[in-house]
């Protein structure tokens, strides 16, 4: 087991708002542009979270002239988001 890529990944996976961005790109390529306003974040903001799943792997860009389009480096991450949202809440235990 790659224990430093799975801590890498989940790292990258541990912030609401980029698995909220994962989520978007599992729709089709998105501009850098189109997520500051429906996330609700400022761009600097969300050009952070976009530098960490891209060092993470999970996304990748490509220029179109001036724009920065993002897509997913492997939907199989979507699977992986699908079962732990999954997991049994130990809140719901009670």
């Amino acid at each position: 087991m790659n224990t430093l890529r799975i801590t890498d990944v989940a790292k990258a996976i541990a912030h609401p708002a980029r698995v909220h961005i994962l989520d978007m790109l599992s729709q089709g390529e998105l501009c850098g542009c189109e997520f500051a306003p429906i996330l609700g974040l400022d761009a600097s903001v969300v050009s952070r979270h976009l530098a960490q799943l891209s060092r993470s792997g999970l996304i990748s860009s490509r220029r179109d002239g001036v724009r920065v389009m993002w897509h997913l480096s492997d939907p199989a991450i979507l699977d992986v988001l699908a079962r732990l949202e999954h997991l049994p809440n130990p809140e719901d235990a009670s």
